[in-house]
């Protein structure tokens, strides 16, 4: 049987061993969040946007990975048909949205092309619609000739291109962490508008 002194030892022991464990464990933990927190993002030309219509979806890789003022090799423009009753569906990854982004949708009719600014983290997707009533802006276009303005107002413009930009950071060649303006673009044309559009 234990003596009291052998008993308080014991004792003694096993709680100095949870402490040493739990300090063990707390520092641990704070290394893994400080690594978590430090760790490098993906670089730019990873990063992809998804873009879907109804069922039909498509990963968009980076159209272009620069370094501000410096020229670069334009990459592939995939395209995805988006018909003039369709809305375009774009869902960003936290590397796009946790800072400044914008999404400019070129139509048909330049008249209606539209860019809008996002700041970090105020939304995480983008819905752009296949097409644009061009009604108010063909009537003021049109001046005051009624008839002019009735035909106008029938008249929408068909989205042709999205573009995505942000700037983000990546590793130059030194392999120095610096900005590069990235840009993700789409086009939205059906098979028959491309055929056009190639001749």
């Amino acid at each position: 049987m234990a003596t009291p002194k052998e008993a308080r030892k014991k004792t003694l022991l096993q709680v100095l061993a949870l402490i040493i464990a739990v300090v063990i464990i707390v520092v641990g933990v704070v290394i893994f969040q400080k690594w978590w927190n430090g760790r490098p993002g993906p670089e730019p030309a990873e990063v992809t946007i998804k873009a879907s219509v109804g069922e039909e979806s498509l990963e968009v890789a980076p159209y272009l990975v620069c370094e501000p003022g410096v020229e670069c090799p334009e990459g592939e423009v995939p395209n995805l048909a988006v018909g003039a009753d369709d809305t375009l569906h774009l869902e960003l990854p936290e590397d796009i949205t946790d800072h400044e982004w914008r999404v400019l949708s070129i139509y048909d009719n330049p008249a209606a092309n539209d860019e809008k600014i996002h700041g970090p983290n105020d939304a995480q997707s983008a819905d752009i619609p296949g097409s644009v009533s061009m009604g108010q802006d063909s009537e003021r276009d049109a001046g005051s000739d009624g008839n002019a303005n009735s035909a106008a107002e029938g008249e929408k413009a068909k989205l042709m291109v999205v573009e995505v930009s942000s700037l983000m950071i990546g590793t130059n060649d030194a392999g120095e962490e610096t900005p590069y303006t990235t840009v993700w673009s789409l086009s939205t044309m059906t098979d028959e508008e491309l055929k056009e559009a190639s001749n």
